[in-house]
């Protein structure tokens, strides 16, 4: 009989990708309109995953997302599109596949967010 082959990752390996990963972490930060919250799009480390996505904006107003895979870019409205109340902290799921590249917009200027992302790859919601 054969037995199956077992993961050969050390348990050290196997925990560490079960914790989520940090990807974006901003306060206080400072946000025309219409424009990219991060300096860079954020990639997954790993596909596919889900990004946690934690926002508090400063003036209400929608907050999407931009998925960019190749020259395409899609914006995907957080919340159905419906303005976010100024100061309520916010907490949404993203999934993201391979060559995803992805970054944040509101609609209003932000004076004073708050932006978290953490990557998912292993876990129950």
């Amino acid at each position: 009989m054969v037995q199956p082959s077992r993961d050969k990752r050390s348990a050290k390996q196997m925990t560490r990708k079960a914790l989520p990963l940090e990807k974006a972490n901003v306060h206080n930060g400072n946000k025309n309109a219409n424009t990219d919250f991060l300096a860079a799009n954020i990639e997954p480390s790993d596909y596919p995953v889900l990004f946690r996505v934690m926002v508090r904006l400063s003036a209400e107003g929608t907050f999407s997302a931009r998925i960019k895979v190749g020259a395409s870019i899609t914006t995907c409205n957080f919340n159905g599109g419906a303005v976010l109340v100024a100061s309520g902290l916010y907490i949404f799921d993203l999934l993201v596949h391979e060559n995803d590249s992805v970054n944040f917009r509101s609609n209003q200027n932000q004076t004073d967010h708050l932006l978290r992302v953490q990557e998912i790859a292993w876990g129950t919601q």
